[in-house]
């Protein structure tokens, strides 16, 4: 027999093996990790303002949020969960770490710390929140209800306690757009704890 004809001839049988021997390892889909902290900040930062000392925290989430696959949808319809679009942390630090960098520049001040407080720290506001919804359709809508109330930590007495909803249109269908909605909530959510802060007792 020919000697090339040979190899052919052993190059179809083995082609089923090979092929089953490499489709039991697939290629494994791309993971994009995403942060609620970004762009939005003001350009400037206000005016020092040291004698400010501000405690982030605690946050509590639905449990759908406590996942670090991003859920999108909800009102009233499913959730959908992405293995592909995850969040690079948990949520409640993420968006506590994203409140306190808005109010820090907002406000002026260095003095902010993420609850449990772990340092020395002579507090003159803390701020609780509890995370209603977070939600949206991918190219449609992302939604942000939070209750919050901004607390005198000497007293522990709540000097303002409100339910703040914002939605925002994100820019396309992708995940990206949908987050940096969020962010944009999220900078609209500390704006008015800002206010909240300078008006305060």
């Amino acid at each position: 027999m020919n000697r090339s004809l040979v190899i052919f001839v052993c190059l179809v049988m083995l082609g089923p093996l090979a092929l089953a021997v490499t489709g039991c390892s697939p290629v494994s889909p791309q993971v994009t990790y995403y942060s609620l902290l970004g762009s939005g900040l003001a350009d400037k930062p206000a005016a020092s303002q040291s004698r400010l000392a501000i405690l982030v925290g605690p946050v509590s989430v639905p449990d759908i949020l406590k996942t670090s696959q991003i859920a999108t949808g909800g009102a009233g319809e499913r959730y959908q969960r992405s293995e592909q679009h995850r969040w690079t942390g948990e949520v409640d630090r993420d968006f506590a770490r994203a409140v306190g960098e808005q109010l820090a520049t907002r406000l002026g001040t260095e003095q902010i710390a993420l609850y449990p407080l772990d340092r020395h720290l002579e507090l003159t506001h803390q701020i609780v929140f509890d995370i209603l919804a977070m939600e949206g359709t991918l190219g449609k809508e992302a939604k942000l209800a939070v209750r919050w109330s901004l607390v005198d930590p000497k007293s522990q007495t709540a000097l303002v306690t409100r339910r703040s909803t914002y939605s925002e249109p994100p820019a396309d269908g992708s995940y990206h757009a949908w987050v940096a909605a969020q962010r944009q909530n999220i900078n609209r959510l500390s704006e008015e704890i800002a206010a909240a802060i300078k008006t305060a007792p």
